[in-house]
């Protein structure tokens, strides 16, 4: 019975912080007014102006022609940070409404509002994102770039609700694409794009500045740190992204039409660690499972990357609930690459431990909260394999967990 009541206490909390007042700073710049969680939807259209791609026609001629309008949704998650001054956030697409070979990944975006946002007032804002975007035709590669677009536009708040109406312009569209296994030619995707979005602001921290302004917050934290309560067991998922730093000659010299890994799949990152208050640091065990597929015409090759990695690092900063960290990683890694073309099939694989480097930051207005929320980014140099042909293919990845739920077991009961 006991349990049941701590559970339904800790619900209400939740609930409570949840539905609590919506982003104002009326009252000052506060930590507790510092950042607010934001979830919504978008839908964007990218303009064919401006675009072109070739083929070869029946009669044997190559053909130039624009690609069509693409079309799509995205679920987005992020938030308004700086005390409405800047937004961060991720977008997911998650149908796209058309099939003209043009698609793209999780974009990450930052915004900028030279006047913060207020009530039921109109802001302006620019920015820029990072941008992956994948192009396929026929039975070429999907060929996957980084693109880092320039924005702008305007944002109306009312209470919890922020409605947005954007343009972007992508000055980096052109590129080369192989049409056949011998022929490449001339890319230029979509450069611009509109956009109509709908955000709901979450608020989870508001309720507890009272007890930060009165001293309370201060008092409660120094007693439980005396006695050692406040450190404890963590908890952590969110999903993730990774991104290949190197080329690989051994990819150049067998399949150039194939390409290069660029960006891996979105995956889920699972993390088990302990936290020692007093210092402020954290140990940890993270999991992951990286894959990536070239293929094109008659080759595949599939890189696969399951990393355990013990992790340290120490929080060094924290600007108004903004909490920066950093430390070294130990990852042991199983790494695999396997591939098939006209001759026969290889196949490379390494097991082996491999240095690397965890950063990010933490959005925590106080040291007693349950739960907080994270982004954190891994460097991994010096991943690779080494194929038949005695090159290897490059692994290196740059890893981005935009948005990291972590628990705190010890302190919800």
């Amino acid at each position: 019975m006991r349990k049941i009541i701590c559970c339904a206490v800790v619900l209400i909390s939740l609930t409570k912080a949840l539905l609590a007042q919506p982003y104002t700073v009326e009252n000052g710049k506060t930590r507790h007014r510092f950042a607010q969680l934001n979830v919504g939807l978008d839908t964007r259209v990218f303009l064919k102006g401006g675009s072109q791609t070739h083929f070869v026609n029946s009669g044997g001629q190559l053909e130039s022609d624009a690609l069509e309008n693409h079309t799509e949704a995205r679920i987005i998650i992020g938030g308004t940070h700086f005390w409405g001054h800047a937004d961060f956030y991720i977008g997911i697409p998650v149908v796209s409404f058309d099939k003209n070979g043009f698609q793209t990944g999780a974009e990450t975006v930052a915004k900028y509002f030279p006047w913060r946002i207020e009530r039921n007032k109109v802001r302006p804002f620019v920015g820029m994102s990072m941008l992956p975007v994948s192009y396929k035709q026929g039975e070429g590669t999907t060929m996957k770039r980084f693109k880092y677009p320039i924005m702008g536009g305007v944002v109306y708040n009312n209470k919890n609700h922020l409605l947005e109406l954007s343009g972007g312009y992508n000055y980096n569209n052109s590129g080369n694409y192989y049409i056949t296994e011998n022929q490449k030619v001339d890319l230029k995707t979509q450069p611009f794009w509109i956009s109509l979005g709908y955000k709901f602001m979450i608020e989870t921290t508001l309720s507890a500045e009272k007890d930060w302004q009165s001293g309370r917050t201060k008092l409660l934290t120094d007693t439980l740190s005396r006695r050692k309560k406040l450190n404890g067991l963590t908890l952590a998922i969110g999903p993730s992204a990774a991104f290949y730093l190197k080329e690989s000659v051994h990819n150049e010299q067998v399949a150039p039409y194939a390409d290069q890994h660029k960006s891996a799949d979105i995956f889920p990152e699972f993390a088990l660690g302990y936290y020692f208050h007093k210092p402020d640091i954290h140990f940890g065990l993270a999991y992951r499972n990286i894959k990536s597929e070239l293929k094109a015409f008659s080759f595949s090759q599939k890189a696969s990357r399951q990393a355990y990695t013990l992790e340290a690092y120490k929080f060094f900063a924290d600007y108004h609930g903004f909490a920066v960290f950093a430390g070294p990683a130990l990852s042991y890694e199983q790494l695999e690459v396997t591939e098939t073309n006209k001759q026969l099939p290889d196949k490379g694989f390494f097991n082996g431990f491999k240095p690397g480097l965890t950063f990010g930051w933490d959005i925590r207005p106080n040291r007693l909260q349950s739960w907080y929320l994270r982004t954190n980014l891994r460097y991994f140099p010096n991943l690779n394999v080494e194929m038949s042909d005695g090159k290897n293919v490059a692994l290196d990845q740059l890893e981005f967990n935009f948005i990291q739920l972590v628990v705190f077991p010890g302190r919800m009961f």
